[in-house]
């Protein structure tokens, strides 16, 4: 199989489902194809003889390492998400995913998502780099205190920025920095999240401004008070947080 292929969405909702491996795993959404069950059935196999054309399947099997890939990208114990609002609208939907010995590296492009192999020690550059190379904005870093929680709107629920204007912090100066960053017209912003053998990890929060690129984190003290940092960053240095945040557990 080669090292890169590409899968219609229409093609993985029916090789998940004859792998009985369920639904696509974050962020990607696949729609189920065919009403009925002769519907389906067509489908079904207007699938298989797509992939027999192109050496994926055979003599009613799939090829062994397009089922290791399948395998890695819905179950590896190790996986990271991107999603992020690029130009022009333009979206960004992939996932890292090793199982220590094998990795892929899946990007949405329209109606497919390709597939690309990686060595388990490249998934979190591999990922990371799809970004626009962007510089880091000129500056320092900057903590504040997170506000205390409060009941949240349903769409608020994911929004590392929403509560930023209102930082409880008795240092003035930090939060005029704050304030400067956001002044900045946001050209383009995303998240990472990752999971390691079933921990949700702090995602990674990400905004490029016209003077360059911003990452957000989060962590929480032993008082229990929730503190953010933004600090300027480019692709490595996001890079670099990401692996040593996934360490530790692996």
């Amino acid at each position: 199989m080669p090292h890169q292929f590409a899968l219609s969405l229409t093609a993985l909702d029916v090789l998940l489902e004859q792998l009985r491996l369920g639904r696509a795993p974050a962020p990607f959404e696949v729609p189920f194809t065919g009403g009925t069950v002769d519907e389906r059935a067509q489908v079904r196999g207007a699938v298989f003889r797509e992939l027999e054309n192109r050496g994926l399947a055979g003599h009613g099997r799939f090829d062994p390492d397009l089922e290791l890939a399948l395998h890695t990208f819905v179950g590896a114990p190790v996986a990271i998400t991107a999603v992020a609002q690029l130009d022009d609208g333009e979206q960004l939907f992939a996932r890292a995913a090793s199982n220590g010995q094998y990795a892929m590296v899946v990007k949405q492009d329209r109606d497919s998502l390709i597939f690309t192999g990686a060595r388990p020690t490249a998934i979190v550059p591999g990922i990371v780099d799809l970004l626009p190379v962007t510089r880091a904005a000129a500056g320092q870093s900057v903590t504040v205190a997170k506000p205390a929680k409060r009941p949240k709107h349903r769409l608020e629920e994911d929004d590392h920025f929403a509560d930023v204007s209102r930082p409880r912090s008795t240092a003035p100066a930090q939060m005029r920095m704050v304030e400067r960053i956001f002044a900045k017209p946001k050209l383009r912003i995303g998240q990472f999240s990752a999971v390691v053998r079933g921990q949700r990890l702090t995602p990674t929060a990400w905004f490029d401004t016209e003077e360059g690129r911003y990452f957000v984190t989060s962590r929480e003290a032993e008082d229990g008070q929730s503190w953010v940092t933004y600090a300027p960053a480019d692709s490595a240095r996001i890079a670099h947080h990401i692996f040593e945040q996934i360490q530790p557990y692996q």
